[in-house]
């Protein structure tokens, strides 16, 4: 047993079985304009398991929430759009900005001419990210642990700890 632990988090897709080799780059399925997987017609893919090359995003689309949010809505609006045989809409990302936090009183906020930073975009990005949660109730829960949280300074536990056993031993 070691008192070292090593965490590595990252964006991988799963890619499904029966996809050629050679429709996968960087370990992400080609679509094409319509989130279509190539010599499928009726197989499609959208987020971190597709990438879309255009000229503004040669190397695909970045592997972020609002690409995956904004291609799974004209998804379905397009699947609607192919069962009633109409034409369908080409995707179109727009960049809604970006945000993180890097500490306590402490955020970075870019929209395309606004930048914010410290405790304003702080505050900006728990304001983004309460309004997007849904339902009252757990925006109010996690409005108060958030306050209880900064009041307290109280971290919480924040590592899921599990027992690993190699798939050999498993049997």
């Amino acid at each position: 047993m070691t008192g070292t632990l090593i965490w590595a988090a990252g964006v991988k897709a799963c890619i499904p079985n029966g996809i050629d080799d050679n429709k996968i780059l960087n370990g992400r399925i080609i679509v094409d304009q319509y989130n279509k997987v190539d010599e499928f017609d009726n197989v499609f893919a959208v987020g971190d398991l597709a990438i879309m090359q255009t000229q503004k995003y040669p190397k695909g689309h970045p592997m972020m929430a609002p690409v995956a949010i904004q291609q799974a809505q004209l998804l379905a609006k397009n699947l609607n759009k192919l069962i009633t045989n109409k034409k369908m809409t080409p995707f179109r990302y727009h960049h809604p900005g970006s945000m993180a936090t890097i500490g306590r009183n402490r955020a970075v906020a870019d929209f395309s001419k606004l930048h914010f930073k410290g405790i304003i975009a702080w505050f900006l990005w728990m304001f983004v990210h309460l309004v997007q949660i849904i339902g009252i109730r757990n925006k109010l829960v996690i409005f108060s642990n958030w306050a209880w949280n900064y009041f307290t300074y109280d971290r919480g536990t924040r590592l899921i700890i599990r027992t690993f056993k190699p798939k050999w031993e498993k049997e």
